[in-house]
């Protein structure tokens, strides 16, 4: 049975540390592939100086290019209404049918996936993989492992990587502030970002 991570997110643009997390999931899970999935319409960040989805689209393209293994996905860009990971992961179960799926994501959303639209569906159709971004110990996210595990017969994983305080949120600061970001940008997500001079009017 083939293994494909997920990586969703709205990529508001990508950075190093996305591609980092990628890298070190997919070679201590041994994974097949790593799918990049930008949001198109998350509901957790509405009104939130979201850029449109076709530039970020634009963006993880050119950010994985010339890495093995990782591709990207246009469901949630081209979906109507907003993107339910749910929903995402059922459509992905039936996609790739023969196939075990490994959802990534931040330590937080392991301790808030419970208040997550149909938190049971989400964890019944992956594998889910935390990785800790330096909020909580290793002993809490221990802890809400176990628990949610026992909750719901599921499968979780705690991925040991290196804790790189980069947040998208403060790239798009710098930019707005004529900063330099490329200690956090790969070049080809740097000039796209100038070319369209985008994050300029936040």
């Amino acid at each position: 049975m083939k293994k494909y991570g997920i990586m969703g997110g709205t990529f508001n643009p990508i950075h190093l540390a996305h591609l980092y997390i990628a890298y070190e999931a997919k070679e201590q899970l041994n994974l097949d592939k790593v799918i990049f999935i930008p949001a198109g319409n998350p509901p957790h960040k509405k009104n939130n100086g979201i850029i449109d989805a076709e530039y970020r689209y634009n963006m993880v393209k050119k950010a994985i290019d010339g890495y093995e293994d990782f591709i990207i996905s246009d469901y949630e860009v081209n979906k109507n209404g907003y993107s339910y990971t749910y929903e995402t992961l059922k459509y992905l179960k039936n996609k790739y049918y023969d196939t075990e799926i490994f959802f990534i994501s931040g330590g937080d959303s392991l301790m808030d996936i419970e208040k997550w639209r149909e938190p049971e569906q989400v964890l019944k159709n992956c594998t889910f993989v935390a990785f800790n971004r330096g909020v909580y110990t290793k002993e809490i996210l221990s802890e809400q492992k176990k628990k949610l595990e026992d909750k719901y017969k599921c499968k979780i994983t705690l991925l040991d990587v290196v804790d790189i305080d980069i947040s998208s949120s403060i790239i798009r600061k710098r930019i707005q502030d004529g900063k330099r970001v490329d200690f956090f940008l790969s070049k080809e997500v740097k000039d796209y970002i100038e070319e369209n001079a985008l994050y300029k009017g936040e």
